[in-house]
């Protein structure tokens, strides 16, 4: 994969209902100030990226969300950290298609798709979205060359629009309509929604229950194809970086620009803002010039549909590689990852020539198991495009933590891998973030994505022991060492860390239920679980290290960067490091 390959499956993966949606509620929660919101996310995003990508650089392996930790901890954190991501990303195409049918009922004016006045959809609304994630998971069948081919044309045309309209918001301040304008939204019995009583406390609470961090998420979608990186000019591990960073970077300056668009529209607005992908279609219509007005609208409501479904893709795409590697590593069924139902024949007919190879290696059927994850997750809660992007913020906030745990433990026991010696600050700073914005988050968020973890675990560890057909499930003997907390370091690491992110659960509860919930008071509670946190960190690398001890890990080794050949110099034999 190219730089642009990674460029393009980052930026894809963000760029989803986050834009379309998320300015709006941030701009409910902070009102102006949520501009600052989007800096505060976007800068601990950062901090955690730089964790994931300097074990991704260090030991380049794809799929390594899961392949890590299976080597650094053992299987059974691998086995939680399989469900997080599991389930985190095959939920995400379900939020996607519900964003879509939102954007198709504002935009359109598609009437019995959702049901006014509530976050839900209709059984109609419902059907059309499971036909969408179909089509999103048929995409996946046309193999890897057209598929980053087909992700690099639809993500251009995804940032493209956002751009627009962010440059057309320059050109209304610059050169101000002749007419003055005006927003006509009704009122709500909420009332106006432009209370300016705003605080330090609205803003960090904006981060965590109003989509802020959701729509930076799948920035890590480059670092799960870390062994598939092309190796030659500025090698892999630069080509990573560039990427994931530009990826973060990148879609924070577009998400605080879009926020400057909805302040421009909030006061100058009559009632609320409406919670519908329409927003930026109204600011269009009253600020641009006729001639450009209509074609920008257009391409705003293609856009509203395409931009969720491209985020989709990706994330599908990636699912099945991560998929692949847990069931290489016998921790879940092995057949899933078996040739005859991961690759499609093509022969060397028509067909090879149209896809650019003799054969598609597309995983289908772990597209289809995931395609019946995320049908029933949508099911389940009723196209709620709010809940399902609450599932997928809390089991990424979990997912996101472990990286930090590998890179502490592998710095104690091969410090020649890590040699600098910012790794364990970034590691703990890493960990600390994503266990402080977890609790941030609140119960009412925190629930629904616990719930979806605790049965992923449940699945994998209790399906080795009942399936009839054992032989494909080597995991049994995994499950079996849960019984062995006190002893196994591996077996402690798992309760160590599922138990943290369950206190934190039940602490959000109590902050919840038994005190007032302002958001500087619970602002300040998040200071003991912050320090508990730390020390949870440190018992987890402890134990990592005890585990590599007895199990020696075994990692890729970086490619070295390979450099054009001097004509000047005979020709020397080259050997190419597959770390794949």
């Amino acid at each position: 994969m190219s730089f642009y390959d990674l460029l393009f499956l980052g930026a894809g993966g963000v760029v989803g209902s986050g834009w379309l949606l998320g300015a709006v509620d941030a701009d409910r929660g902070a009102g102006s100030w949520a501009v600052f919101s989007w800096l505060i996310g976007g800068t601990l995003l950062v901090v955690i990226a730089a964790v994931m990508v300097e074990v991704s650089t260090a030991a380049p392996k794809t799929g390594g969300l899961v392949f890590l930790p299976l080597q650094s901890s053992g299987p059974l954190v691998a086995t939680v950290v399989a469900a997080g991501v599991w389930v985190f990303y095959a939920v995400n195409p379900a939020s996607e298609a519900a964003a879509m049918i939102r954007g198709l009922s504002a935009s359109y004016h598609k009437t019995g798709l959702t049901i006014p006045g509530e976050d839900r959809l209709t059984w109609p609304g419902i059907g059309l979205a499971l036909l969408f994630m179909l089509l999103i998971a048929a995409v996946n069948l046309l193999g890897p060359r057209l598929f980053l081919k087909v992700n690099n044309a639809l993500t251009t045309f995804k940032i493209l629009v956002p751009l627009l309209i962010v440059l057309l918001l320059v050109y209304a301040k610059i050169h101000p309509p002749s007419h003055t304008p005006y927003f006509d939204f009704p009122e709500s019995e909420h009332g106006t929604g432009k209370s300016d009583h705003y605080d330090v406390g609205s803003v960090v609470a904006t981060v965590t229950s109003s989509g802020v961090i959701y729509a930076y998420l799948g920035y890590q979608g480059p670092l799960d194809f870390a062994g598939s990186v092309r190796r030659s000019g500025i090698g892999e591990a630069a080509r990573l970086r560039r990427a994931v960073y530009g990826t973060v970077c990148g879609s924070m300056l577009l998400y605080v620009s879009l926020q400057f668009v909805v302040i421009y529209i909030r006061h100058r607005s009559s009632g609320p803002i409406p919670a519908d992908a329409s927003v930026y279609a109204h600011f269009v219509t009253a600020v641009a010039p006729g001639w450009v007005a209509s074609p920008l609208v257009w391409l705003i409501n293609v856009d509203t549909v395409l931009s969720p479904a491209g985020a989709g893709m990706v994330y599908t795409y990636v699912l099945t590689r991560e998929v692949a590697a847990l069931s290489r590593a016998h921790l879940t069924h092995r057949g899933l990852q078996k040739s005859r139902f991961s690759t499609i024949a093509l022969g060397r007919g028509r067909l090879a020539r149209l896809f650019g190879d003799d054969r598609l290696d597309v995983y289908w059927l772990i597209l289809f198991v995931d395609l019946v994850v995320s049908a029933l997750a949508l099911l389940a809660f009723g196209g709620k495009w709010s809940v399902l992007g609450h599932i997928t913020t809390v089991l990424a906030l979990v997912v996101y933590a472990t990286p930090s745990v590998v890179l502490a433990s592998l710095q104690l026991r091969s410090p020649q891998l890590f040699p600098r010696r910012r790794s364990r600050f970034l590691a703990t700073t890493g960990f600390v973030s994503c266990a402080v914005i977890f609790y941030l988050a609140g119960w009412d968020l925190l629930w629904p994505g616990m719930t979806a973890l605790t049965a992923g675990c449940l699945l994998l560890f209790a399906l080795p022991l009942v399936a009839p057909a054992s032989r494909w499930y080597d995991a049994k003997a995994y499950a079996a060492q849960l019984r062995y907390v006190r002893t196994n370091p591996a077996a402690r690491s798992a309760a160590l860390l599922y138990g943290y992110f369950m206190v934190a659960t039940a602490a959000s509860s109590a902050n919840r239920f038994l005190w007032p919930s302002h958001p500087l008071v619970k602002l300040a509670s998040a200071i003991p679980l912050a320090v508990l946190a730390v020390l949870v960190f440190r018992q987890l690398v402890a134990q990592s290290v005890r585990y590599m001890e007895k199990n020696a890990p075994t990692f890729p080794t970086p490619a070295p960067v390979t450099k054009a050949a001097d004509p000047s110099t005979p020709h020397q034999p080259t050997v190419t490091v597959r770390s794949g």
